[in-house]
């Protein structure tokens, strides 16, 4: 190929720093220079070729050419890696913020899903609890109408099968019995008797209760008294064949008691009834189960002579089958250490809020009745009396510690007991961590002033307006009329606790001598003083001192004292 047709690019690139065809390089190998092949570099960059006319700048000057040029194009590559690093810089920065915006956009995104999760979660699930409550409540009602059905169902089918009962017992008038050889009061009273019974029984069958009282209470009720001890055989025995109607009635009237309204309560009440011991079977098994809420057995004679009546062990059998029992009385009974543990076990275990087991206990089985009923974990009696039940001293710490942790109870009766000044002193420290009791008969123990002022101190202590303000102002303590005053007879304790305090400014301003007691207080308090006399006076029915004396005597203490002050 010929030299001529080959490219300028490409004879730079053959004949730079390259041996000739005749062995010599095509440079300028006169130059003492040790430039070589950086000359001949330079020379790339500077457009030197082979063949250049040497009349031109010297080799130095073309170096130092070359060098400045070279320089310069360095500067420039230094400038454009600024430009490039500051551009770097620049994209480093914007993806850092795209970073952080991306995050930030995420951390929101995702509190803003979190948040409407939550929200979505909630409100899904109060519409669960809603539904779920209206189902509750659909149920629930759907139950009671069902339940109610059934009652209605059961309540008709008695009378159905009542409706060809007849009273299958004569009853006998008192002449037609005096005839018949017995006396006159044995004849009146069998009379009577067997006319209530066969009431009571007629009422039953038809599906009603044969009594009603205080207003919101329906049961039955029967007593015996005024029959004389040794007429008991004669009078039982003519009265069998009434008790076996009655205790038939009575064993079908389960329908009847669980359709009664919420609004009455349902009781059984016997009093005073003497029964043989057959007659008492009967009447045990028509109880059985039965769901009076109240149940009272009163002066039963259930000793081991025959008649008897409602045996403790009967009671407490009739007691146990029956869930629904609130209230039990169990008064002028004979109870016996046998029966504690069986009854505490009944109190335990059912919803019991009253029970009276007055005069039923021997010396010392007494306080151990007590003793085992204040033991009974959250004991859930809110009333209790235990009169005339021999009870001692032997309980007081039990007692005491009892009432100390402010239980529910509300009314306790231990009247005519063997409690003494030491037992009030136990008994009254604990009335002051207590606030729920209302009241607490006492009366006839054996206290004396020393044991009534025990009281009177935590009632109201009145040796400053501090402690009658900290004293007890929700139980009313019964000593007996001789002993304190009638403390804290009001429902509301803020009424008692005003009638303590206005009795003190009361007995003071008699002597003036409310003034000593104040002369420590700040002037600036005047106005509070006298709206709390006024307050107090409110709460007093009945004052020999008015209000505005005491006002009157306060403003003549704080009205020397402003003398004194401007002089």
């Amino acid at each position: 190929m010929n030299d001529n047709n080959i490219s300028p690019m490409k004879k730079r690139k053959v004949n730079d720093g390259r041996a000739t065809a005749d062995g010599t390089h095509d440079v300028n190998t006169s130059n003492n220079n040790d430039g070589g092949f950086l000359s001949s570099w330079f020379g790339y960059f500077s457009g030197q070729r082979d063949g250049a006319s040497s009349s031109g700048p010297s080799p130095t000057e073309n170096n130092t050419s070359q060098l400045d040029r070279m320089e310069a194009i360095m500067m420039r590559m230094e400038e454009k890696l600024a430009t490039v690093e500051s551009r770097c810089e620049t994209l480093e920065a914007k993806c850092c913020s795209l970073e952080n915006i991306l995050e930030s956009t995420s951390h929101s995104t995702k509190e803003h899903i979190d948040r409407k999760f939550d929200s979505l979660y909630l409100h899904l699930e109060a519409q669960c609890n809603s539904l779920e409550n209206r189902l509750d409540t659909k149920v629930d009602s759907v139950h009671e109408k069902v339940e109610r059905s059934l009652k209605f169902h059961e309540y008709n089918e008695m009378l159905i099968k009542n409706q060809s009962w007849k009273y299958s017992v004569a009853v006998d008038t008192a002449d037609e019995l005096i005839d018949n050889g017995y006396t006159v009061d044995e004849a009146e009273f069998i009379a009577e008797k067997a006319q209530d019974l066969k009431f009571i029984t007629t009422k039953m069958r038809t599906g009603e209760f044969p009594y009603e009282r205080y207003g919101n209470e329906k049961g039955v009720h029967f007593d015996m008294y005024n029959v004389d001890p040794q007429d008991r055989h004669a009078v039982n025995n003519m009265l069998l064949p009434h008790w076996k109607e009655f205790a038939a009635a009575l064993k079908h009237f389960t329908p009847a008691i669980n359709l009664l309204s919420d609004e009455y309560e349902s009781y059984f009440h016997f009093d005073n009834v003497q029964l043989n011991y057959d007659t008492m079977l009967w009447i045990k098994e028509a109880l059985i189960g039965k769901a009076f809420q109240k149940l009272s057995f009163i002066s039963n004679d259930n000793g081991e002579d025959d008649p008897a009546g409602m045996s403790v062990d009967a009671i407490v059998d009739i007691v146990e089958s029956n869930k629904h029992l609130r209230e039990l009385e169990i008064r002028r009974n004979r109870i016996f250490r046998v029966h504690i543990e069986r009854l505490c076990s009944a109190v335990r275990t059912h919803a019991l809020v009253e029970l009276d087991l007055s005069n039923c206990f021997e010396p010392g089985i007494g306080d151990a009745m007590l003793t085992c009923l204040l033991t009974i974990d959250d004991l859930k009696l809110e009333n209790l009396y235990m009169c005339l039940n021999n009870i001692t001293s032997g309980v007081s710490t039990v007692l005491a510690d009892f009432l100390a942790t402010n239980p529910r109870m509300k009314h306790l009766n231990l009247e005519h007991n063997n409690l003494n000044d030491s037992d009030a002193a136990l008994i009254a420290n604990a009335l002051r961590s207590n606030s729920t009791l209302r009241s607490l008969n006492l009366y006839r123990n054996g206290f004396t002033d020393v044991g009534a002022e025990s009281m009177r101190l935590v009632l109201c202590d009145d040796s400053s307006l501090n402690t009658v303000a900290d004293s007890n102002h929700t139980c009313a303590v019964d000593l007996g009329s001789n002993y304190i005053d009638d403390y804290n007879t009001h429902e509301q304790v803020q009424i008692n606790r005003g009638r303590k305090i206005y009795s003190i400014l009361s007995y003071r301003n008699v002597t003036m001598s409310n003034v000593q007691h104040f002369s420590d207080i700040d002037m600036k308090l005047l106005p509070n003083v006298l709206d709390a006399v006024q307050k107090y006076a409110t709460n007093v029915d009945d004052s020999e001192v008015k209000p505005l004396s005491i006002v009157y005597e306060i403003m003549r203490k704080w009205d020397k004292t402003m003398t004194c002050w401007k002089c």
